[in-house]
């Protein structure tokens, strides 16, 4: 269950627009959304599946997202202002189960015009997950807008991935693997993705 109180009230408008809206309508609003900086996306954020267009489509998303148990999370943590480093969180908060690392940078958005916050699951994964590759723009101080876009990452073969709208709330809580073990060069002041 996601804890709404500390929501504005704008928050809170936004929060609920989010669950009438259609799959187009999150595509434009989050057309129009900045990207979040590395630093300004961290801890434990709990997550919403949107909506994912006809309902067959939408059993077979909350399916996929639910094969290692129910989905009800993504944290993330910086390592320095250029990338950062995230995992999924399944089952419940009182037994959660952290998987799916990914890196995460600032790069140009393969959904839209500008920059967004890339989660990308390749250098981490094995198997499917690998052609799966999250954006996320803020919506507001607490709420993430995100898409996911799974399938072939070429500009010429964009009409077969499918767009996956998710929310992620700022729960408050913190980040809880251990040490970095980042793919990506910590050093590195401008990272591509394919």
């Amino acid at each position: 269950m996601i804890d709404t109180t500390p929501f504005t009230p704008g928050e809170r408008v936004l929060y609920d627009a989010l669950f009438g809206a259609s799959r187009f309508e999150l595509k434009i609003t989050f057309w129009d959304l900045p990207a979040p900086s590395i630093a300004d996306v961290a801890g434990e954020y709990d997550a919403l599946l949107l909506n994912q267009g006809h309902w067959i489509e939408s059993r077979l998303i909350r399916a996929a997202f639910g094969s290692r148990g129910p989905w009800f999370g993504k944290a993330f943590r910086p390592i320095n202002d250029f990338v950062g480093e995230g995992y999924n969180c399944f089952g419940t908060h009182d037994a959660p189960i952290q998987d799916l690392m990914m890196d995460t940078y600032i790069d140009h958005s393969h959904l839209v015009t500008g920059p967004s916050f890339i989660l990308d699951y390749r250098q981490r994964n094995q198997g499917m997950i690998r052609h799966l590759v999250g954006e996320l723009r803020v919506l507001s101080p607490s709420i993430l807008l995100g898409m996911g876009t799974f399938g072939p990452r070429g500009r010429r073969q964009r009409r077969l991935r499918r767009v996956i709208p998710f929310a992620l709330i700022q729960s408050g809580r913190p980040y809880c693997i251990g040490d970095s073990t980042t793919a990506l060069a910590t050093d590195a002041s401008t990272p591509q993705a394919a």
